[in-house]
């Protein structure tokens, strides 16, 4: 486990909620969701009945969450490498929020160019739309 690791209390313990895909739902400390283990392992078996319910030092817990560490039979394991297609489909998503942005931008400044008829400026921002989804739809094409 790495040096870097802070811990502001070492004395706190934690409970663990984890999904069966081995994703962490949530976490109770003791000090704050409740005094004792015991009160926290009640609360994640009333709120979390059929999660994984796991107990933790604050060590374990801090690197567990630095790590992005999943927790799969019994054991906390590295997060699996997203697949070609799954980096695929983020780079595109990722594309997309941005361009859609951009774009809106500009429709919304054309809209308050036509309400004041300034034609010119109007056909500036038409033209800068249109390089701009070019621009999209090639970038969108190479990925």
């Amino acid at each position: 486990m790495s040096e870097s690791i802070s811990i502001t209390n070492p004395a706190l313990t934690y409970v663990s909620i984890y999904e069966e895909s081995g994703e962490r739902v949530t976490s109770y400390v003791t000090g704050v969701h409740g005094e004792t283990v015991e009160e926290l392992e009640e609360l994640a078996n009333n709120q979390y009945p059929t999660f994984t319910h796991v107990v933790q030092d604050a060590l374990t817990y801090n690197n567990a969450l630095q790590h992005d560490l999943l927790y799969k039979n019994g054991e906390y394991v590295p997060r699996p490498e997203p697949t070609e297609d799954e980096k695929r489909e983020a780079a595109l998503a990722s594309l997309d929020a941005e361009y859609s942005t951009k774009i809106s931008d500009i429709e919304t400044e054309m809209a308050k160019a036509k309400a004041v008829e300034d034609e010119d400026y109007y056909n500036d921002l038409k033209a800068e739309r249109e390089e701009l989804v070019a621009e999209y739809t090639e970038k969108r094409g190479a990925i």
